[in-house]
């Protein structure tokens, strides 16, 4: 779970009106304490501490005996599976508070989903050694090693290897056949990743704080997921061109610098 996900979570979940979760008559089986705990795996403390908290209904009573039953055990179902997506028991009991808690988890889900879904279609591949062979192909000697050392091929015990970023694997042989280094073109994809890590980083930041307030609308579910649909497609074509312009803006100055009047000679 990422921090983007909890913050935008809670920005969510903010001003639900709470309410005391109510045990109304229930035919489904009675559960004691002990029963619950072992059905659930939840501890009998941690139990009594959600009922505490207000995110578990408190039990019935029948003389000195509290009976449980099976909607206390989807309860701390739902909230165990909320706690391992990252939610803190806060926004839980906002969340759970609500008359029908299900429908506004399927819709905290969704956005956890959009949130979670991949930026792009790049993913890690596991290959033979022929399939390395046939990768390199009749390039120089050294290549593969070359590729190893640069991290863009990671070997395995089992005989197979590990390619990372196929995506990048392809552009490096594209460079090197272009008469780019591979070491080189790793210092380069190493450089990039942590300048636009940073800068992620901060983005990532700066939308989490304007969450309702100049991004997503209101801040609801639904927003949340139309507004990271479009931001998706946009940050790349964004990042894309940027990065264009400020190659062109670089490549430019370098070569004025290389055409000043008596620059050889200040290098003599």
């Amino acid at each position: 779970m990422t921090v983007i996900t909890v913050i935008v979570a809670d920005v969510c979940f903010a001003g639900i009106v709470t309410d005391e979760a109510r045990s109304d008559e229930d035919p489904t089986e009675e559960l004691g304490l002990e029963d619950l705990s072992l059905r659930s795996g939840v501890s009998p403390r941690t139990i009594r501490f959600y009922q505490t908290a207000r995110l578990l209904p408190n039990p019935a009573k029948r003389g000195r005996h509290a009976i449980y039953r099976e909607a206390h055990l989807e309860r701390l179902r739902l909230i165990g599976d909320l706690r391992d997506r990252g939610l803190n028991l806060s926004a839980i009991r906002q969340l759970v508070a609500v008359e029908h808690p299900g429908r506004t988890v399927a819709a905290w889900l969704g956005v956890d989903a959009t949130l979670s879904a991949p930026w792009s279609d790049d993913r890690p591949r596991v290959v033979s050694q022929d399939e390395v062979e046939a990768l390199v192909g009749d390039r120089r000697a050294g290549v593969r090693s070359e590729l190893q050392d640069a991290g863009y091929i990671e070997p395995s015990t089992s005989g197979t290897w590990l390619i990372p970023s196929p995506a990048l694997l392809d552009t490096t042989l594209q460079l090197f056949d272009a008469g780019i280094d591979i070491d080189l073109s790793g210092r380069l994809r190493d450089m990039l990743r942590r300048r636009l890590a940073r800068a992620v980083d901060d983005a990532v930041k700066l939308l989490a704080d304007r969450t309702g307030s100049g991004f997503a609308g209101g801040a609801t579910p639904a927003e949340l997921a139309t507004a990271i649909g479009a931001l998706r497609p946009a940050a790349r074509e964004v990042t894309s061109l940027i990065l264009a312009q400020e190659v062109e803006r670089a490549l430019h100055e370098f070569v004025e610098r290389r055409a000043r009047p008596g620059r050889s000679n200040r290098r003599r």
